[in-house]
């Protein structure tokens, strides 16, 4: 090994079977097994060996695929070298796998990006097929690969000539994926990966993350100007602590967010600009969700439907108005959404909040109802808004007993019988006439005629669509409420 690495301090290339043999033929007992500088022509096949020893590559120039594929070690550390392809299927490392500023790849081709061209839709959301592994060509492979510590891919840069870059389904990482500052052509492909601590991939660049099916203790960070021009996709995703896109750019032609069935602690979407495309949080749930209405996706490209959340907070103060305006972003809303607000706004103890987002659910609920619900529902609202605004049927009684006071006030009805046997009180009358059912005596003694009785008519139909209006509402607010 100190003759290879002379060669290699020297400029002399070295030989892909000279290398192999050197790895082949190392002391376990001296350590790693080290190289820096080296210039490997020829690919380097090291599949299927079991070494009880690490391998450090350090800033290397190979001409070929890297062939990792079924190999165990205790270490890898590939700092600084660049490489056409790392095949690291089934890789098993004991330690670290270290990846940090290594070029893997051909020369920078045309950037693709996660999209749904091919796409099928499930509980409505469409998310792109699963890859047939087998053909998925990308430079750099890890599936089924374990690392017992931690794969640390810090500006990586990874250029492929097809829509994956990094194609790892099912990895295994014990510490964390430390993927800062990573620039990759194409997309990043992590399905049903598990990883203990936390995915870092803040300050990346790349054309979409497939992370469906993703298992993570600590968090998962896409924040600090992380940009993706294609999907990021955490359908079904599972994260402990915190999933944060603050900061974070999703850009033309295909970038959005889709985290249908993710499930976390916290939840951070205050991006650095609003989403090209969609955001789609179907069925998520999250204990809080921090947002930014500057960073909202646009009109009827959000889905919040079945969404479950305990709290909501936004990085500025928003009021009621704004968080309706933001249900309204989803066109196809149902009832649940108001009540998902209702109920975040009821933990707070913000009971009047509460009383005006059920109120605006029965609106919602009214536009798609027929059209004689819509009148009666609007009838509702006017009077005594669903039974969620009490005060204003209160209102309304007053308004029309002041009304028909002034007017009988001054046209006073002929007392029945002539007898004037009772005095006439025109607050007294009017009551009688709104009140429906309950007599007070003064509707049988007094007989209007001409317009006297136009307004009587008038009360009289006022007090049961009155009334009527206050039951129904109330006892829908206590039903539905």
């Amino acid at each position: 090994m100190r003759r290879l690495q002379r060669a290699a301090t020297r400029g002399r290339p070295i030989s892909a079977r000279v290398l192999q043999q050197a790895v082949a033929d190392h002391d376990a007992s001296l350590g790693p097994c080290r190289i820096h500088g080296a210039r490997v022509a020829g690919p380097v096949d090291l599949s299927h060996r079991q070494l009880e020893f690490g391998l450090e590559f350090v800033q290397c120039r190979f001409s070929d695929p890297l062939d990792l594929r079924g190999l165990q070690a205790v270490a890898l550390d590939l700092r600084g070298s660049s490489v056409p392809a790392l095949l690291a299927d089934g890789l098993a490392v004991d330690g670290d796998v270290r990846l940090s500023g290594c070029v893997i790849g051909t020369a920078p081709g045309e950037p693709m990006a996660l999209g749904i061209e091919a796409a099928v839709v499930r509980d409505g959301v469409q998310a792109p097929r699963r890859v047939s592994e087998p053909p998925a060509e990308a430079p750099l492979r890890l599936a089924d690969a374990r690392i017992a510590g931690n794969l640390t891919a810090e500006e990586l840069h990874l250029y492929s000539s097809g829509l994956w870059s990094l194609f790892a389904p099912r990895l295994r990482i014990d510490g964390a994926l430390q993927g800062r500052g990573l620039t990759a052509t194409g997309a990043v492909y992590l399905r049903d990966v598990r990883v203990a601590h936390a995915v870092y991939v803040n300050g990346a660049r790349m054309g979409g993350i497939d992370a469906t099916g993703l298992s993570c203790g600590r968090g998962f960070y896409a924040d600090w100007g992380f940009c993706s021009h294609g999907q990021v996709l955490l359908r079904g995703a599972a994260v402990e602590s915190v999933v944060t896109f603050h900061d974070a750019t999703l850009a033309a032609p295909h970038g959005e967010l889709i985290l249908s069935r993710l499930t976390t602690s916290r939840l951070r979407l205050d991006l650095r600009v609003a989403p090209h495309r969609r955001v789609v949080l179907r069925d998520a749930r999250v204990g809080a969700l921090v947002d930014d209405s500057a960073t909202w996706p646009a009109d009827g490209r959000l889905d919040i439907e079945g969404l479950v959340y305990q709290r909501l907070g936004s990085t500025t103060p928003l009021s009621l108005k704004d968080r309706l305006a933001w249900l309204a972003l989803d066109h196809e809303a149902g009832v649940s959404v108001f009540e998902q607000l209702a109920a975040s706004y009821q933990a707070a103890g913000d009971e009047r909040a509460v009383r005006a987002v059920r109120h605006a659910r029965e609106r919602h609920l009214r536009r798609s109802d027929r059209l004689t619900g819509r009148i009666w529902g609007a009838v509702q609202d006017v009077l005594f808004g669903y039974g969620y605004a009490p005060r204003r049927a209160l209102l309304w009684l007053l308004a029309l007993v002041a009304a028909g006071s002034s007017w009988f006030s001054v046209h006073p009805p002929t007392a029945v019988g002539g007898s004037g046997q009772r005095t006439f009180d025109p607050v007294l009358y009017c009551l009688d006439l709104l009140i429906p059912v309950v007599s007070l005596g003064y509707r049988s003694a007094f007989d209007p005629a001409g317009w006297d009785k136009v307004v009587a008519v008038f009360l009289i139909i006022s007090g049961w669509v009155l009334a009527t209006a206050v039951i129904s509402g109330a006892s829908r607010a206590l039903g539905r409420g």
